[in-house]
C-alpha cells in the first residue's frame, strides 16, 4: 500500500501537467477551428445562435492528446537531458546551448515529424496519409517553429523552474497550436476552393461539348435547306 502510494506521488506530478497541456492544446485547436469556420467558411452548418456546429472533435482530440503524451511526458524528458547534458545554471552560454539544441536538433528532427503522424493516425489516416501530410507542412511548419520558439526558448531556460516548463509552454504553445491549426485549415481550404473550380470547369466543359454538338454541320445545314426548297416547288 505504502510503496502505491509512492508511485502515485510521482505519478500525478507527471499526469497533472500532461492533462493540463492537453487541455490548452485541445482549446487551441477548437479556437481555430471555430474561428476559420465561422469567419472564412459561411457556408457551413451553423447553429441558431450562429455557433458553428461543424467543430473536427477528432482532430481537436488527436491534438490534445499529443500534448499529453508527448508534450506532457517525452519533451519534459527532453528537457530534463537538456538539463543533464548543459547544466542547470541560468546563465547565457548553457541557455543558448539548450535553445540551439531544440531549435535544430528537436524541433525540426523529432518534434515536427512526432506532430503530424501522431495526429494524422490518429485522426484515421492511413500511415502513407500522415506521411503526405507531414511532406505537405513540414516547411511551412519549421519555418513557423524558428520563428516562435527561439526567443520562447530562451526565457523558459532562463526564467522558469523545471516544474513549470510544461505548463507555461503549453500556454505558449496555444498560439503555436493555432498558427499550426490555421496554416493547415487554409491548405484544406485551398484544396477544397481548386477541386470545386475543376468540377466547375469540367461541367462548363461538358455542357459546351453539349451545344456545340447540338449545332447542324455545314453538310446538314445545306442539305436540310435542298430538302426545305424541294419541298416549296413541289407544293
Amino acid at each position: 500500500m505504502a510503496f502505491s502510494s509512492v508511485r502515485i506521488a510521482m505519478i500525478w506530478p507527471w499526469a497533472k501537467t500532461a492533462a493540463q497541456s492537453a487541455g490548452i492544446a485541445t482549446a487551441a485547436d477548437v479556437t481555430t477551428q471555430w474561428f476559420m469556420n465561422k469567419g472564412n467558411v459561411p457556408e457551413i452548418a451553423t447553429s441558431k445562435a450562429g455557433v458553428s456546429t461543424n467543430l473536427d472533435m477528432r482532430r481537436a482530440a488527436s491534438i490534445g492528446a499529443f500534448g499529453f503524451f508527448y508534450s506532457g511526458g517525452l519533451q519534459r524528458l527532453i528537457y530534463q537531458k537538456f538539463d543533464a547534458s548543459f547544466g542547470t545554471k541560468a546563465t547565457m552560454q548553457v541557455v543558448a546551448k539548450k535553445v540551439a539544441a531544440d531549435s535544430f536538433l528537436h524541433g525540426p528532427i523529432l518534434y515536427v515529424p512526432a506532430f503530424y503522424m501522431f495526429t494524422g493516425l490518429l485522426q484515421g489516416k492511413s500511415l502513407d496519409e500522415a506521411f503526405g501530410r507531414l511532406c505537405a507542412m513540414y516547411k511551412d511548419t519549421v519555418a513557423t517553429y524558428l520563428m516562435i520558439w527561439p526567443a520562447a526558448m530562451f526565457g523558459l531556460f532562463w526564467a522558469v523552474p523545471e516544474a513549470r516548463r510544461i505548463v507555461t509552454l503549453a500556454c505558449l504553445a496555444f498560439g503555436e497550436k493555432a498558427v499550426y491549426s490555421m496554416m493547415e485549415l487554409n491548405r484544406q481550404n485551398s484544396s477544397e476552393v481548386v477541386v470545386s473550380m475543376d468540377v466547375r470547369i469540367d461541367e462548363v466543359q461538358k455542357f459546351a461539348a453539349l451545344a456545340v454538338n447540338s449545332v447542324p454541320s455545314e453538310k446538314e445545314a445545306l442539305a436540310s435547306g435542298g430538302f426545305q426548297e424541294g419541298l416549296i416547288l413541289i407544293s
